[in-house]
């Protein structure tokens, strides 16, 4: 620099003391031999980097992790629908069984998760799902996957066919809460379960929370079904001091019929003399049967709840509603199931989404709906709300005597979901796009 021309021409050492040297000064920083300039001119350069400067820049998204897990013994192609917010890097990819997939969503992000079956891309190198082919239901010829398919590509291009098991997610909202729930009003594929990933994060608020209140799983497949009393999913994501309540009133037998006989999508051969007997559960069904919801087959305004049956007063739950709550009594089985399908919790953590986690459904909702209520009002458990959670007489107990219904919606309830229903109802939240 100029200035240290100048430092080492002006400054030099005292000759009458060769022994003591006064310590050389450092150069002042940005002395320029045009200093003496009074003008305050500054080039275009200069300029523009300074009105940069005082533009305000958007602060950072918190990103929070999102997890998918196959625990199915076949393939499977996850797909990942953003509805708003960050999303994360990749919408659609294979996953082998055993597998994990991790990436990141921001703290803004609204969207679903969801398994394809029974796909075949060319970017997967001609990979396929080992469960039994399917031949494409009416509407679905064409596409590269039997259920769950959003397009052409691996990468997922909008919401997927129905039927499909959806995991939803606003992570966060104007209260500070985030909602998530398991859906079936666009039909079912494969079992799924979700995991708050809470111990994960530094905020109390969350890391104090039960784990037995917040991880849903719903199983609808007879063959991943555990015998009534049986428990290996008890510890889904928590530990056995905090068992998960599951629902022990299900059978085999009713697991694998549970679907009306006109929703399945790939219903039984026909018998030779082209007449199914009476009553159609005689015809044995097959293992891997996905089904259809009364809306998704017949889009009609009693099944969609819209029109004049738009509200939750002139909206009733069908059979297929009915039967699916039997099935998964925490997962949404219409549009106005709010209050027995909707997990609320306090904004900040992650989820992992598993499929075909094998043992029971959870009757969380039913058997903590008060805490989980009091918990979405305070945003922290009370000492009185972990103590209850882990009460496992209480949990038996509870699990072995609610009996599933579909409650009128609970006014508290309706407040603390109505950031999301008009969200559901435009075909975020369950409806079919």
């Amino acid at each position: 620099m100029a200035g240290d021309g100048l430092a080492k021409t002006c400054l030099r050492p005292e000759r009458k003391h060769p022994k003591r040297r006064r310590p050389r000064p450092r150069p002042r920083q940005h002395q320029h031999q045009h200093s003496r300039r009074t003008s305050h001119a500054i080039s275009p350069l200069s300029a523009a980097l300074l009105l940069l400067s005082t533009i305000p820049t958007a602060a950072a998204v918190t990103m929070l992790p999102l997890r998918v897990t196959n625990n199915c013994k076949e393939p499977i192609w996850p797909a990942i629908l953003t509805q708003s917010g960050t999303g994360p890097a990749s919408s659609g990819f294979l996953l082998g069984s055993g597998a994990t997939k991790s990436q990141t969503v921001g703290l803004d992000w609204k969207g679903r998760v969801w398994a394809r079956t029974n796909c075949s891309f060319p970017t997967t190198m001609g990979s396929t799902s080992a469960l039994p082919p399917l031949p494409p239901s009416s509407g679905q010829g064409g596409s590269p996957c039997q259920t769950g398919d959003c397009g052409m590509f691996l990468e997922c291009q909008g919401a997927g066919q129905a039927p499909a098991t959806l995991a939803e997610f606003t992570m966060s909202s104007d209260t500070d809460q985030c909602f998530y729930d398991i859906s079936l009003v666009d039909g079912y594929n494969i079992p799924m379960g979700i995991i708050s990933l809470l111990s994960e994060t530094d905020n109390a608020n969350l890391t104090d929370i039960p784990p037995n209140l917040t991880n849903p799983v719903c199983i609808g497949t007879s063959s991943l079904l555990a015998p009534v009393g049986d428990a290996p999913d008890v510890n889904f994501g928590t530990n056995s001091t905090y068992p998960l309540p599951l629902d022990q009133s299900v059978t085999s037998s009713f697991v694998q019929d549970w679907c009306p006989w006109p929703l399945q999508l790939t219903p039984p051969t026909k018998p030779g003399d082209g007449v199914y007997p009476y009553p159609d559960d005689n015809i044995q069904r097959p293992i891997f049967n996905p089904c259809l919801s009364a809306c998704a087959k017949w889009n009609k305004a009693k099944y969609c709840c819209t029109g004049d049956h738009g509200t939750p007063a002139t909206c009733s739950p069908s059979l297929y509603s009915q039967q699916a709550k039997k099935l998964c009594p925490d997962a949404y089985s219409y549009a106005y199931d709010d209050q027995t399908s909707t997990f609320i919790i306090p904004q900040g953590g992650g989820f992992e989404v598993v499929f075909c986690p094998a043992g029971r459904s959870t009757r969380i909702l039913a058997t903590f709906g008060d805490q989980l209520r009091q918990l979405a009002q305070t945003g922290h458990a009370t000492r009185d709300i972990v103590s209850l959670a882990q009460n496992v007489s209480y949990i038996k107990a509870k699990s072995a005597a609610v009996q599933v219904t579909v409650p009128k919606l609970n006014t508290l309830w309706a407040v603390l979901v109505g950031s999301v229903l008009p969200l559901a109802v435009a075909g975020g939240f369950g409806i079919p796009l």
